[in-house]
């Protein structure tokens, strides 16, 4: 069984969804620390990043203890509005992107970007399953490894940002342990958030599903 790892980022670029569409399940680390500046609070629209307010102070934190000010939904409506509401598919999408949004009742920034990811894989057809495993224990290629262990991954499809911690000896410890180590070979057309791509694209899982040039 092939598995995905990856924080529950805030409606994320295509990269995050290439990886779910190629994996058999696709793990949420919702227990990671919050990094204050990065993309589970996040995203950039139209080049340019739209931030939900937190309540909590974004330090030393888990994501899964985070909170979003009330009122975050009509914030990510008017920064989506403001952004897209020229675009060649905002007429026919924009209406289920916001039902999405406001269909979220929680201020909990792991259970909004938990609801919207699951919310937005239907919409794009995906059908890998979406699960929240107990909280790890270790540390960097550890965790990535006690997580898959929990659900009984034979393989693992990372990010290629990963390349960073996974060097040879962690690379051993996954063959030891028998789970195969892959890294995403996504063709990057934007790093902007999904909303973009279906604003843009007639066929937004196109984006989505592009392999890097010489692979399938």
């Amino acid at each position: 069984m092939k598995v995905a790892i990856h924080q529950p980022d805030l409606l994320p670029w295509p990269g995050f969804w290439f990886k779910m569409v190629n994996c058999d399940l696709f793990v949420l680390a919702v227990h990671d620390q919050l990094q204050k500046h990065w993309v589970q609070r996040r995203v950039m629209m139209r080049e340019t990043w739209v931030t939900l307010p937190l309540e909590t102070k974004p330090h030393l934190i888990p994501i899964k203890e985070t909170m979003v000010k009330p009122g975050w939904q009509d914030h990510l409506e008017a920064s989506i509005t403001g952004r897209y509401r020229n675009a060649r598919h905002w007429k026919d999408r924009s209406g289920d992107v916001l039902a999405m949004i406001h269909s979220v009742d929680s201020h909990n920034l792991a259970e909004v970007n938990h609801q919207m990811i699951l919310s937005m894989r239907d919409y794009l057809g995906i059908t890998t399953d979406v699960v929240v495993t107990d909280p790890p224990q270790e540390k960097a290629a550890d965790r990535v490894l006690e997580q898959l262990q929990m659900v009984g991954a034979t393989s693992y499809l990372s990010g290629t940002g990963a390349k960073d911690y996974l060097g040879d000896e962690a690379r051993a410890r996954f063959a030891d342990l028998g789970i195969g180590l892959e890294f995403s070979d996504h063709h990057k057309t934007t790093g902007d958030s999904i909303v973009t791509v279906l604003m843009d694209h007639d066929d937004p899982m196109e984006i989505v599903a592009k392999a890097a040039a010489g692979h399938a």
